[in-house]
């Protein structure tokens, strides 16, 4: 029976592949499964893949920026991550009265949501039990952040040709540095809001007050009975800090009037914000976070005429808007930096490095050499000439696990998606574009394409697994001459596969190419895996594809 579906599924691919699509074609997993019963077998093709350093990285307006320091292992060494941000109003040309003074029982507080999943509900005014996600390392260890107000202007288009958006760079931290303004914002004597500073998983409770910082029960009345208090408001877990209020006071609630008519003025006169994080003993957490969801909230008093009416409690919201740059600073392995100086583009590597930010991503040329210079590799001549129709094709990437050069590998802490592209067009590969499917956790989506990291009983890292099948078809097998070439594929950690899209790199000469994925540069997660020149043979990098031959 089994045979009877297949052949009938093959002949139908074929009527596909005559009368609809002369550009490719191919059976998926769904419907052949891993055992790809009846079909031939071959995977002693030529493959050479190897290492490259990306050096600094275009990281501005990213959809999701690091925060933190994160050490996975010891070969990987120590990334740290900084932000900067411009800020917006969120509503321009405010009327913020006269008389305007910040007074001791008013706040100027930053909050900035994590990514949290809710676990458990609190019974009247206790809070809720939450759970953080996007948390890298170990969200119980600190570190030191310092907030400055920045004087850096960030432009949104390139000041040499202005028909060009500006690009900011992972390494250009020292712009920032060299030009904050004032004082550090966040001087709280709370450590927790600064030099011991900690992604808490608590829910954040603001209480209803007078105004005057006293708490009010149900009946509006002023209660110094803590479970009397009434809940105002309740917040996802995230970064709650409070910042110097005098400056605040200074640059935006007695700012002349122009300087918040509209926000190209603003962003002028505040250029936002600049989150400098630096190590401490025992740091190891970093967070990915939206800033765009993060919010100034600039409480103070006035009132609206020459009045002899007492000044009112009021608030000024600003959001966390505008061009943004992350900057990564790291502290490799000896080891790891060797590795990737040794890499060879000609034989191929017997290990493969990959790692996110400012890391490394993997090339791979298929099928060899071009002897009959013909500009086509023999071996896919070889293909094309044997008329196969292609049923599968897969590139298996085995995990090394225990050390190198002394320096300790963490399998379990691998990145835990990887993405294969065009790296000549810097583009999806075809199986990624046609594959719809999606799972509960969205970083599971694509699930046909792969990627995804197998883990064994103990969760450390076993093997990723890429189906190219649709890519391999139509190099094989496609006849526009135009979309049928064997480019060159490139390999990337990902923290977001749904993301395909690419930015430069700061000197692509080094690199070899001008771009990476998104994916790879808000991912700080290493993982490396056997390539094409081990002697460990059952964890050799191959090209597996499957295949029928015509009767």
């Amino acid at each position: 029976m089994k045979k009877i579906v297949l052949n009938i599924v093959l002949l139908l691919n074929a009527i596909i592949f005559t009368s609809c699509d002369k550009d490719f074609n191919s059976i998926g997993s769904d419907v052949l499964g891993d055992d790809h019963f009846g079909l031939e077998k071959r995977d002693d093709f030529s493959v050479i893949a190897y290492s490259k350093g990306t050096g600094a990285v275009q990281s501005n307006n990213l959809s999701s920026n690091m925060l933190g320091v994160y050490h996975q292992d010891d070969f990987f060494g120590t990334t740290t991550a900084s932000f900067v941000t411009q800020v917006a109003l969120a509503s321009v040309a405010p009327d913020l009265g006269i008389e305007r003074e910040i007074q001791a029982n008013d706040s100027v507080y930053l909050y900035i949501p994590y990514t949290s999943t809710q676990t458990a509900s609190g019974e009247g005014i206790e809070p809720n039990t939450f759970e953080l996600s996007s948390i890298y390392g170990d969200e119980d260890t600190a570190f030191d952040l310092k907030i400055y107000q920045n004087g850096y202007l960030l432009r949104d288009f390139d000041a040499v040709d202005p028909s060009t958006r500006q690009k900011y760079y992972s390494n250009e931290n020292t712009s920032i540095e060299s030009n904050v303004v004032g004082g550090q914002l966040n001087n709280s004597s709370n450590p927790l809001e600064n030099a011991g500073f900690k992604f808490s998983k608590d829910e954040i409770i603001i209480y209803k007050t007078n105004g005057n910082g006293e708490y009010l029960n149900s009946e509006n009345q002023v209660t110094t009975d803590l479970t009397k208090r009434v809940v105002k408001e309740r917040l996802a877990p995230g970064m709650w800090i409070n910042l110097d209020k005098t400056v605040f006071e200074t640059e935006i609630i007695n700012a002349n009037a122009s300087d918040l008519a509209n926000n190209n003025v603003f962003k002028e006169h505040f250029r936002g914000l600049y989150f400098k994080v630096d190590a401490i003993s025992g740091s190891n957490a970093m967070a990915l976070l939206d800033f765009s969801k993060g919010y100034i909230t600039v409480q103070y008093h006035s009132k609206a005429a020459l009045t002899t009416d007492e000044l009112k409690k009021k608030s000024l919201k600003i959001n966390l808007s505008g061009n943004t740059v992350n900057f990564f600073q790291n502290n490799f392995s000896s080891a790891y930096g060797t590795a990737l100086n040794d890499s060879n583009s000609t034989t191929g590597d017997e290990l493969l490095y990959m790692k996110g930010n400012e890391g490394s991503v993997v090339f791979i040329d298929l099928f060899g050499p071009d002897n009959d210079a013909n500009n086509v590799p023999d071996e896919l001549d070889e293909l094309r000439n044997g008329n196969l129709l292609i049923n599968d094709a897969f590139l298996t990437f085995y995990a090394k696990k225990g050390e190198i050069n002394g320096q300790t590998l963490d399998a379990k802490k691998y990145a835990t998606r990887i993405y294969l592209y065009d790296a000549t067009n810097n583009t999806p590969i075809l199986d990624y574009t046609f594959d719809s499917s999606t799972a509960t956790d969205p970083k599971n989506n694509k699930l046909i394409f792969g990627g995804i990291l197998e883990v064994d009983d103990s969760d450390e890292a076993v093997k990723y697994r890429i189906r190219l099948n649709n890519h391999i078809n139509r190099i094989v097998n496609g006849t526009n001459e135009n979309t049928n070439k064997n480019v060159r594929l490139g390999l990337s950690v990902t923290e977001n596969i749904a993301n395909s899209s690419s930015y430069n790199v700061f000197n692509s000469t080094s690199f070899g190419n001008e771009k990476l994925p998104v994916g790879s540069i808000i991912s700080p997660s290493g993982t490396v895996v056997y390539g094409n020149n081990t002697s460990v043979d059952d964890k050799k990098l191959k090209l597996e594809i499957y295949y029928t031959k015509p009767n």
